[in-house]
């Protein structure tokens, strides 16, 4: 049976592990949104009137079976069907070989150091901080311009705004 046999079986072992999970992460969360948009939406999107994929095909069992509807079903079976076809591509000669040689890159690629990487993200989060609180002042300098020329009060417009809340200098409050 070729559909249960691995290409180039133990090669990219690593890569090709998360791939599968990542995938089948993927899967599983569309099974589970075509399950609720299905017992939600699916009736009222192709204009049943009675409701078709919400509709208990257990009834009068109690809350234990309520879940049972034509849209599980439908969930479930496109999650097996899924798992088919993410096995299959998974082991397509051209998916997996690109997997197994990421694997071989990333072997030989010389990584930072610890301390270096850490000096790096330091700069990195300084100059983010100071250029989002530069379009901060921009911003609020700008929007107070625009505001004013439309005619609002100074309070209700750019740091006249922010000034009047941190100061509390609104008369709306008492």
């Amino acid at each position: 049976m070729a559909m249960f046999e691995s290409y180039r079986r133990g090669a990219g072992r690593r890569v090709r592990t998360f791939a599968t999970f990542l995938l089948l992460a993927l899967l599983a969360w569309l099974s589970y949104a075509l399950l609720q948009y299905g017992n939600t939406r699916l009736d009222r999107l192709l204009g049943f009137e009675e409701p078709v994929f919400a509709k208990q095909l257990i009834a009068g069992a109690g809350t234990l079976t309520e879940w049972v509807t034509p849209s599980v079903f439908i969930a479930v079976g496109v999650f097996v069907v899924g798992l088919f076809l993410l096995r299959g591509f998974l082991n397509r000669p051209r998916f997996a070989d690109l997997l197994i040689e990421t694997e071989a890159e990333l072997k030989r690629v010389r990584w930072a150091p610890r301390k270096e990487t850490n000096r790096a993200t330091v700069v990195v989060l300084y100059f983010v901080f100071w250029f989002a609180l530069l379009m901060f002042v921009y911003d609020l300098t700008f929007s107070m311009g625009t505001e004013m020329l439309q005619g609002r009060p100074w309070n209700q417009a750019g740091w006249g705004r922010l000034v009047s809340m941190v100061l509390r200098l609104d008369d709306s409050g008492s």
